[in-house]
């Protein structure tokens, strides 16, 4: 095999290895620069984003943030209220 070739492949596999090793720092970087759980979501250990209750089963476990009707009704509307054509 040629040195160029030589040299390319290793290259390349720096590349990608230095690519695995930037996405699993990210993901964590990511996960621990979250202060909050974005609906429906767990909330055992972190309070949900947006004032939007935690609701947990009878024994306190299994805790997910969950949205009102209400809410749910004012996102829709919002997300909505672009896209209605005038007839």
């Amino acid at each position: 095999m040629s040195p160029k070739v030589q040299v390319l492949l290793l290259i390349v596999g720096l590349i990608m290895f230095l690519a695995v090793h930037a996405e699993e720092e990210f993901g964590e970087i990511e996960e621990s620069e979250r202060s909050c759980a974005e609906a429906y979501k767990s909330c055992d250990s972190i309070p949900c984003c947006d004032n939007i209750a935690c609701i947990c089963n009878p024994m306190r476990t299994n805790c997910k943030c969950k949205k009102g009707i209400f809410r749910i009704i004012g996102d829709w509307i919002r997300k909505n209220k672009g896209t209605r054509k005038i007839v």
